[in-house]
């Protein structure tokens, strides 16, 4: 069987002259920040990216990036640098070179030494994706990221709702990082961890509710985080796990492995996707959709965008989430008829205690510890 992947390619930000202090949203205030200061509507905007990048919130923001650029009324003649790099090592001699003055960094495992570069040059501006929490003390840099393991969390408890064998689990493709862990990254430990460790989480959460007893499969315990298997292997080991009778399966992968989804529904599984709505986007695979966690960038990119026109500086991370609507939980498709009244309405009340704070899914974690 040919599986069908759809690519998504880092869409490069042509036409555009940014200062950058991150998007600006109602999260904390980075101390120090220096006093807004006019910006040149027109000059360099270096924009550094990884070669090859599979990491999906690069991609939803290089793809929000490229759609709100792409309109008339933004679009600027200025001189564009893209800084297209294998490693971090490279980062550093690059800007000099190009002489930036604002820059975007869209690659999450490049934030650590984006804050460095950040510290040793205050002349210039930065916008760092997976940068929040690092960056508090650093007037000409902010943090960008965006919180999947708050829709994750809700997929949890709806696979918890609808599975019929009583068994779910977590696979994916991406190889682990090693991520700084501090108490604003949102993460802890690396991102595939904390995503699939929160859908688990919502089923635990509707196991204690509901004084249920549904399993949790594909977990490496050891790791602490979801079955890793190599992108050629993972169509077959989700129609594996299906076999098995996990019938739920949260996926995080490739952007371009979507295809591996194909064949769940003949086997009664459903899958959640990470990043896009992959039944929206590709309407041959909805049967095999249970739903998607989605990574919505066009909010952030419009703020880095205002930010150019104001001139303002904001000093302020911005961290995605389903209260700015950041990042969603898609719709239920096909499988929309398994939903009773009663867990619709379940999933309404937890969506609004994960808005107001009283449902924090960093708390949650630290009790189960």
């Amino acid at each position: 069987m040919r599986l069908r992947k759809l690519s998504i390619p880092l869409a490069l930000a042509a036409t555009l002259a940014l200062t950058l202090g991150g998007c600006a949203s109602s999260s904390k205030t980075s101390s120090g920040a220096k006093p807004a200061t006019v910006a040149k509507t027109r000059g360099e905007f270096c924009l550094v990216e990884k070669k090859k990048s599979q990491d999906i919130r690069a991609v939803a923001l290089s793809k929000a990036l490229g759609e709100v650029l792409a309109k008339p009324e933004n679009k600027k003649t200025v001189k564009t640098e893209t800084i297209s790099v294998e490693k971090t090592s490279q980062i550093g001699g690059q800007l000099k070179k190009k002489k930036c003055k604002n820059v975007l960094s869209l690659e999450p495992g490049f934030a650590r030494e984006m804050v460095r570069v950040a510290k040793n040059n205050a002349e210039i501006n930065f916008a760092i994706l997976g940068a929040i929490g690092q960056v508090k003390a650093l007037p000409n840099a902010s943090g960008i990221d965006f919180d999947l393991r708050q829709p994750a969390f809700l997929a949890g408890y709806a696979a918890a709702g609808v599975t019929k064998s009583g068994l779910v689990g977590a696979v994916s493709d991406l190889p682990p990082e090693d991520t700084d862990k501090n108490p604003g990254s949102a993460l802890g430990k690396d991102p595939v961890s904390a995503w699939a460790g929160a859908f688990r989480l919502g089923v635990e959460y509707y196991n204690q509710f509901k004084g249920s007893g549904i399993r949790f499969s594909s977990w490496e315990q050891s790791a602490g985080g979801p079955l890793r298997v190599k992108s050629k292997e993972l169509h077959q080991q989700l129609l594996k796990l299906a076999d098995e009778k996990v019938d739920v399966i949260f996926v995080v992968a490739n952007p371009e492995e979507t295809g591996a989804v194909a064949e769940l529904a003949a086997k009664d599984a459903a899958a959640v996707w990470t990043g896009q709505d992959l039944a929206a986007s590709t309407p041959d695979l909805k049967a095999n959709m249970l739903t998607s966690v989605v990574i919505d960038a066009s909010g952030c990119a419009k703020q880095l965008l205002k930010q150019l026109k104001t001139g303002s500086i904001s000093g302020r991370d911005y961290r995605g989430t389903l209260k700015n609507s950041g990042v969603k939980l898609a719709g239920w498709g096909d499988y929309a008829p398994r939903f009773s009244d009663s867990l619709t309405a379940e999933l309404a009340g937890i969506r609004s205690q994960i808005d107001s704070g009283k449902i924090d899914i960093t708390k949650l974690e630290t009790h189960r510890g």
